[in-house]
């Protein structure tokens, strides 16, 4: 819907100018009086607000697309293509550092998001083993940020909303695909969400 109505602005505004780029080329008393000037500009600033408008709009869809998309494909990675360098008790794959948990299987993952507040996890994928598997976030931020796991359109579990702290979320979980996210209001449609794959 929002490219749509940006298509249709835009496009709306492009003939506008045109028409009016004519008819001022062609009528020496164009514009005929102050009035009419004035409206003119206001149509104008009307159509030029609604299309930067349903742009950002349209551009923010895309974005969160791409994202949806790359979290898919992510999860679909066959296991042989990536690369897992193990030291003692610690597991590193890819930019994904775990932690083995002591007991029952599952690991504790790291996740954090940047100093200056901004609403994005890194890294926006993680990768566990089956079990007791713990999201540990560090908001090293003055901004409010939470980490919640979701599964099955439900939340398994989340933790307080919090500044300059760390943060865990917790739950059992069987192989397949999940996601965490922030859920402070308006902070995962803004991107602060990521998928974690559990082996």
């Amino acid at each position: 819907m929002d490219e749509t109505l940006f298509y249709v602005f835009g496009i709306a505004l492009v003939l506008s100018a045109l028409a009016l780029s004519a008819l001022g080329l062609r009528s020496e008393s164009f514009p005929p009086s102050r009035t009419v000037v004035a409206g003119v500009v206001a149509y104008f600033v009307v159509l030029v607000g609604a299309t930067t408008t349903f742009a950002v709009l349209n551009a923010r869809d895309e974005q969160r697309k791409r994202d949806a998309e790359q979290a898919e494909a992510a999860a679909t990675v066959p296991a042989g293509e990536q690369t897992t360098t193990t030291t003692g008790s610690t597991t590193t794959t890819g930019s994904t550092t775990t932690t083995a948990a002591a007991k029952g299987g599952g690991e504790t993952v790291k996740v954090s998001s940047p100093a200056d507040g901004s609403t994005v996890f890194e890294p926006s994928k993680l990768t566990a083993k089956a079990g007791s598997v713990t999201i540990e976030y560090d908001n090293p931020s003055p901004v409010d940020h939470s980490i919640a796991i979701e599964g099955g359109g439900e939340t398994l579990d989340e933790s307080e909303i919090a500044a300059d702290t760390t943060l865990t979320a917790s739950a059992d979980l069987q192989p397949g695909r999940f996601v965490y996210y922030c859920t402070v209001p308006g902070h995962r449609e803004a991107g602060m969400v990521g998928t974690l794959t559990v082996k």
